[in-house]
C-alpha cells in the first residue's frame, strides 16, 4: 500500500494512505476564514475552487503545537475526503510517497508509548521504515474526531 510521508512541527514524521489524499494545495493564512465556536485544531474554512474546505491542523491536533508560526505564512495542504466533508490537512512539509509490503506495518507499539509525542487515538498502526517507526494516521478517528461535538 502507497502512504504519503509527511512532517508535523518539530520534524515529527507520520504516514497518510494515499488513497486518502485527492490533492496538494498551499494556502496563506490570511485567506482561512475563521469559524467561532468550533474545534481548536479546524482552524477554519478556504474555498477551493467554490468547494468550501475545512482545514484541520494535524500539528494542533496530534502534538499541541500550531503549525502556523505567524499570520504572513503560507502552508501545504493534504486535500481529503472524509464522508461528506472535504477537510484539508495542514503540514508542515511534504516528504515522499512510498509503497510499504504489509510485513512492514505492526500495530505492536499500540497501547505503549509512542516513539514520538502523539494521541495515540488517531495513530492506526506503525511502519517499520529504514531507520524510524512511523505512525500511520487513522483518517476514520479523525472523522470521528470531527464529527463529535
Amino acid at each position: 500500500m502507497d502512504y504519503f510521508i509527511v512532517e508535523l512541527t518539530n520534524q515529527k514524521k507520520i504516514a497518510i494512505p494515499l488513497e486518502q489524499i485527492q490533492e496538494v494545495i498551499t494556502v496563506n493564512y490570511a485567506d482561512i476564514c475563521p469559524i467561532p465556536g468550533v474545534k481548536n485544531s479546524l482552524l477554519g474554512l478556504i474555498s477551493q475552487r467554490g468547494i468550501l474546505l475545512w482545514l484541520l491542523d494535524l500539528s494542533l491536533l496530534l502534538q499541541n503545537i500550531p503549525s502556523f508560526s505567524n499570520r504572513l505564512s503560507s502552508s501545504t495542504i493534504l486535500v481529503t475526503k472524509l464522508g461528506r466533508n472535504n477537510v484539508g490537512l495542514i503540514v508542515k512539509k511534504l516528504g515522499e510517497i512510498k509503497d510499504f509490503l504489509q510485513d512492514k506495518i505492526t500495530q505492536d507499539n499500540l497501547g505503549q508509548s509512542l516513539p514520538i509525542p502523539l494521541l495515540s487515538e488517531y495513530v492506526d498502526s506503525f511502519i517499520q521504515d529504514e531507520t524510524e517507526l512511523l505512525p500511520i494516521l487513522n483518517m476514520n478517528n479523525i472523522q470521528i474526531y470531527l464529527n463529535s461535538n
